[in-house]
């Protein structure tokens, strides 16, 4: 009687694969899990396991996009081999994708802009945000606003949370203090100032979450490094995969399901992994 409930679309490949959602979710859940196209941008730490996850959770219609290619550095933390360096990240994910479900309908695209948005977005239901690029970003959050696209991001930090943009949540531009809602891209783009002031509110957001001094200066001096510029993004691979593990739990069961209520900016629910602490915050 139990197998008799299998939708017909479902390939005995699919079937085999993915029965074991079954009961964590419905029949009915696991076919919209199957159909929701997905959007992922940056397939780096954060978004390259969230992606793998997505597509061992039986997700089989997927878009990423990211113009960036697999570097020594990205080791540490990221869905590569040393084989893969030098490679474009979206190509090694294809195929690491293509060899858990050869079904999966991806998408991939090498970079994001002005003249392909569009594209991109066209038929998309669900948006996540996983760059380092603010002005990549601003376009992305600014074109699913006017889409109504729901949008999460996250970050790869020592907290686990995640923020949601919707039509009933803060703007994505508010969030982060940032006064670009009246400027063009193509102005942002051409001030080195603007750029500098708005890589500059991304990292100061990282002052509102509670010790972050503590978790991020165990080596004298390297949150300063960070937050100056001296240094990239400090990341480390329990870290970032507990993170991109949230976030897939995240796309499933609020945005696809709704099973659980969206954190809407600028609200955050946050969960600090070393003192195994609840926080309510909320980013103005």
């Amino acid at each position: 009687m139990f197998n008799e409930k299998i939708p017909k679309d479902w390939s005995d490949l699919y079937w085999d694969s993915f029965k074991r959602n079954i009961g964590l979710v419905s029949f009915d859940d696991q076919e919209k899990i199957r159909t929701t196209p997905i959007a992922i941008f940056g397939v780096g730490g954060l978004g390259g396991p969230l992606v793998e996850q997505l597509a061992r959770s039986g997700c089989e219609k997927l878009l990423i996009c990211d113009n960036d290619k697999f570097a020594l550095s990205n080791i540490n933390r990221q869905n590569c081999f040393l084989s893969d360096i030098g490679k474009f990240k979206v190509d090694v994910l294809e195929k690491q994708l293509k060899n858990i479900n050869p079904n999966l309908e991806l998408l991939k695209f090498y970079e994001v802009n002005s003249s392909n948005i569009n594209e991109i977005l066209d038929k998309i239901t669900l948006v996540v945000l996983a760059l380092d690029d603010p002005i990549a970003s601003i376009l992305i959050a600014r074109e699913c606003k006017k889409r109504k696209i729901h949008l999460l991001e996250s970050w790869a930090i020592p907290f686990i949370y995640s923020c949601w943009f919707t039509d009933k949540s803060m703007s994505y531009e508010s969030f982060y203090g940032l006064n670009t809602h009246d400027i063009t891209l193509e102005e942002i783009e051409s001030s080195q100032e603007i750029i500098t002031d708005l890589k500059s509110n991304f990292y100061q957001k990282l002052t509102k979450f509670p010790k972050i001094e503590e978790k991020y200066d165990r080596e004298p001096g390297a949150l300063k490094a960070l937050m100056s510029g001296q240094i990239p993004s400090i990341s480390f691979a329990p870290i970032v995969r507990l993170n991109a593990s949230f976030l897939a739990f995240e796309v499933i069961f609020s945005g696809i399901l709704n099973y659980k209520p969206k954190n809407l900016a600028p609200k955050l629910v946050a969960f600090d992994i070393f003192e195994m602490k609840k926080l309510n915050l909320i980013f103005t």
